[in-house]
Parts: structure tokens; sequence; C-alpha cells
């Protein structure tokens, strides 16, 4: 029996996209039942090894002679579940039910993000009386784990340049800039020692951290920077050994907590009061930001050690790599446009290894970047790998979609559309770099709690702005 009102297209075709597994490299069903709606409507596509689908439609009567638009959206979905659900994301359908007018999922994420765009899309193909031009609907893999399937796309297989971006998780607001990102992998290899003294572990935590693209600019704290403030401080009145230092954990989240045995001639009542000092220091500093840190000392287990010399290497090398806030867009009122996430930090037996995840609207500024982390790796003797590297989607003034589509929300609302713009990435960079002068602008429903099993649709966005969708391809 079906939830949702199967005579409003979008609202079908969400119900049907539902019932096809298509978590993150596992998109195949749901790619292959888009093939197959384009097959029984007599639809031009090409699917890809990847399962990208582009669904080509000619224009409308009378629309001919319009330039071509290109609407886009992701059909892969985060997958997670409540622990005692026993959903299968490889086989079963997700459970879909309507409370206070949303859309929800029994026990596992919903996939609103990104289902509405392919709801839209295939509505937008199914509907024979609506004057457009000619459409190219792109819909692709595997976003949630790093728009690959953006990043794969066969760009010469598209003509438009003027696309509208249904990957757009607020109804108020449009998507209008992004950055790019590139992870820089830091290694050098060691020689440690044995050594007796009194051993002790330094923990730093209680820090918010957060998302690195959201939360970059917020001034929390690095456990990784403050343990080596303290250390390298601690280090200039009483030499130490550092056995290990282990912080930090998901390259693009700040690290919230990180662990540290070092060995030291003073007792640990004396070095609990030197730290407490420097931890007055921090109190002061993230009291607004992060007053829930706690810096912490006790006795730790014998292991072997790195040099006196190496260790104070390794404490200047932390101190000075650079970490947070970059540069700030000039247009956007804070808005952060390049930034740097010292992110995770393991000592092995052997072997140093750092992870850097740098995020720019700009290529040059990505590049300027790694360059001085690069540079410094240099100094100290690292080595560095410059992981794959992506584009971000620079802010453009003057936007013709933009106008359009602003027109025609405030006209359909009576409310003022608002600018959306983020540090993160979106699929938007990957094709504006791909397809060079494109005008883009994205629309979308209020997705609430997206990633999480929480994941909500707010129906009554949903159908207006399909109404939306609709008027616009009608003006272009």
């Amino acid at each position: 029996m079906a939830v949702l009102d199967q005579n409003f297209k979008p609202e079908h075709y969400f119900e049907e996209i539902c019932k096809y597994p298509h978590g993150s490299y596992h998109e195949k069903p749901l790619s292959d039942y888009i093939v197959e709606f384009a097959k029984a409507r007599g639809l031009r596509y090409k699917q890809y090894d990847n399962y990208n689908v582009i669904i080509y439609k000619d224009a409308y009567k009378g629309y001919e002679d319009h330039e071509p638009v290109m609407l886009q959206g992701h059909i892969d979905m985060v997958c997670e579940k409540e622990p005692d659900s026993d959903h299968d994301f490889l086989k079963d359908p997700i459970d879909i039910y309507v409370q206070d007018g949303k859309v929800r999922a029994r026990g596992t994420t919903l996939g609103a993000d990104d289902g509405i765009s392919a709801a839209y899309m295939l509505s937008i193909l199914d509907e024979d009386d609506l004057p457009h031009p000619a459409l190219e609907c792109v819909f692709t893999v595997q976003e949630e784990v790093g728009c690959y399937g953006a990043r794969d796309l066969d760009f010469a297989a598209l003509k438009s340049k003027r696309m509208i971006g249904l990957d757009n998780m607020r109804f108020d607001g449009s998507d209008v800039t992004c950055s790019g990102s590139q992870k820089i992998s830091l290694r050098k290899k060691i020689s440690k020692q044995e050594t007796d003294g009194n051993f002790y572990v330094l923990k730093v935590q209680g820090l918010l951290g957060g998302h690195s693209a959201n939360f970059i600019d917020a001034e929390r704290g690095n456990s990784i920077k403050l343990t080596a403030r303290i250390l390298e401080q601690f280090n200039r009145e009483t030499p130490i050994h550092i056995a290990f230092i282990n912080g930090g954990d998901k390259d693009n989240a700040i690290p919230v907590y990180c662990e540290t045995l070092f060995t030291a001639e003073p007792s640990l009542e004396q070095i609990e009061s030197r730290i407490s000092s420097i931890f007055d220091q921090f109190r002061e500093e993230f009291a607004d930001s992060d007053k829930d840190i706690t810096v912490t000392v006790e006795k730790g287990n014998k292991e072997k050690v790195l040099s006196l010399k190496d260790s104070e290497d390794l404490l200047k090398y932390l101190l000075i790599l650079p970490h947070g806030f970059r540069h700030k867009s000039m247009v956007i009122e804070n808005l952060t446009t390049a930034s740097e996430n010292l992110a995770n930090i393991r000592i092995s037996e052997n072997q140093i290894d750092i992870r850097y995840f740098i995020r720019a609207a700009l290529f040059s500024h990505l590049d300027e970047m790694a360059n001085e982390i690069t540079t410094i790796a240099d100094l100290f003797g690292y080595d560095y790998e410059l992981e794959e590297k992506s584009p971000g989607w620079n802010y453009v003034k003057d936007s013709p979609m933009r106008k359009k589509l602003f027109e025609i929300f405030e006209k359909h609302t009576g409310m003022k559309m608002k600018e959306r713009p983020t540090h993160g990435g979106l699929e938007t960079a990957f094709i504006s770099y791909g397809i060079p002068g494109i005008d883009i602008v994205c629309l979308g429903a209020d997705c609430a709690d997206y990633h999480t099993v929480r994941e909500s649709l707010d129906l009554k966005s949903f159908r207006t702005s399909y109404e939306i969708l609709k008027d616009m391809l009608k003006q272009l």
C-alpha cells in the first residue's frame, strides 16, 4: 500500500526510489531502474560502468531554439540504522511513513539526500505538457563518499551551459559556492631507544571539534596543536623523551583528543603544577569556544622513546605546522574560503604519520597552503604525498540563472530566497570545473538531520519546490 500521494509525480517517484537499494558503491539497482524508466519512454540515455546515468529529452514544441538545461543530482544515500535494526541496505526497501507533514524512515536514514533530485528529474521527464528547453538529466553516484560520480562524469556527452542542481537540502536557500580540497600525508622514519625515568601520560580532551568545513573559523581548539604547545614549553625547562603522540580521528574533523606518553625527570606533582599554569592559559583562551577542555597527566608504563633531539624536533615541527582559518570571502559575509585542518598524528614503532585536510574555493589557495606545508616538511626531513585534489566552485556575482530562480521563488512563496555558501564540497564544483562558464543554480526541499536515522523530508517544501522547478523550466 502506497504511503505517499501517487497522483503527485515527485511523491510517486520518491516512494519508488525507496524500493531500490542505493547506498554509496551499491547504486546499480537504482541506476538500472532509471535506465528502464528511460527505455519505457523512448528517451535517449547513457549508462556508465560506474552507474552514472544521463537521460536526454528533446525540447518542448516552441522551445527548440532555447539553450539546453542540465538537471543534476546524486542517487547514492548514506546508510545508517538504529543499533537494534535488522535492515539490510543491500536488499531491503526503505520503510517510509509520514508524521507531522514529514516523510521519515523506520530505524534507518531516509535517503532524501538526494532521492529528492532523482524524484524531481524522473517527474520532469515524465511530464507530457510541460514547456521546457532540451534537457540533460544527470544522475551521479558516490557523492557521499567523495563526489566520484561527478568527478568522472562524461562531460563530452553534455552540451548544457546552464544547470539546476537539485542536491540542495534547504528550501529557502540556494547553494552558491563551495570549496575544493586536498589531503596531504606526512611521514618520517624514526628509531626508538630504551631509557629509564618517569613515564607520564598527557591527555588533552573535552574539546568540541566539529566538521572542518563548518567549524574551522569557530576558534575551537585542536588537541594536537595544544599538546605541542604544552610539551614544547615544558621541554624548554626539562628535556623530555616522547614515546608516542596519538591524536585526531577523521581527516575532515577538528581533533578533539590527543594522548602522549613521555619521560621526564620531575615528579608527577611538579609536572602537574607546571602543566596547570599552561592550562590556565587555555581556559582563558577557550572560555567561549571550548569551555569543557581538560588537560590531565598521570603515570604511564615504560616504552621505547625518541631521542631528546628527535623529541624536541617533533615538538617544534608540530608547533609551527599551520592549522585553522586562512582566507575569507570579500563578497559573502562570514564565509571561509580557505582553511587547513591538522587532522591526526600517529607514532608507531618506526614511523611518524601526520594527515592534513585543506580546503579552498580556488586552486591557487590550495596550492599556496600545500606548498607551505610541504616546505616545512622538507625542513624537518618529512616525506609527503599530495593526494587527490578536488576543485572548488567559486562564487559568481552575476548569474542570470540565480536571478531568474530568485524571482520565481519569491513569486511562489512571497519570500526572498537566500544565497547559501558553504566551505564544504559539492558536486557543482566538479561540474563547473568540467564545463567552464556553466551557470549553475541550486534548488531543493527542506531535509533535516540527513545522514542520521532522524532524517526527514518536509512535504510542503517538497511540493512547492517542484512547482518552482517547473516554472523555472518554462521561463528558460
